[in-house]
């Protein structure tokens, strides 16, 4: 016939599987954080990589006074560089579209 356990027995095996989900909780996090983290390495390493071939920065000095200079006019001018592209690419869209119709 199985013991009976008592109240003190379930209370001690509910607090050691509190206990393991909080370390298994913590190994989940950490392993969150480092991920993260590798990704915003790999992230600054790519924009700096971009930044030097485009500008041709010789030291972290160059790459500084390079970066404030831009700073008001891309932070003014965003979205209309980001959607600059577009814009191109719709322009010739449209002035394919109107030779082809005059044809």
């Amino acid at each position: 016939m199985p013991k009976k356990r008592t109240d003190e027995e379930i209370l001690q095996e509910l607090e050691e599987k509190i206990e393991k989900m909080k370390a298994k909780k913590q190994q989940v996090e950490a392993r969150k954080k480092e991920k993260e983290r590798k990704e915003r390495t790999r992230r600054l390493i790519q924009v700096g990589a971009i930044f030097e071939k485009y500008f041709e920065i010789q030291s972290e000095e160059e790459a500084e006074k390079i970066a404030k200079a831009l700073q008001s006019y891309v932070g003014k001018n965003k979205e209309k560089i980001l959607h600059h592209d577009v814009v191109i690419k719709e322009k010739k869209k449209a002035a394919a579209e109107i030779a082809t119709a005059e044809e």
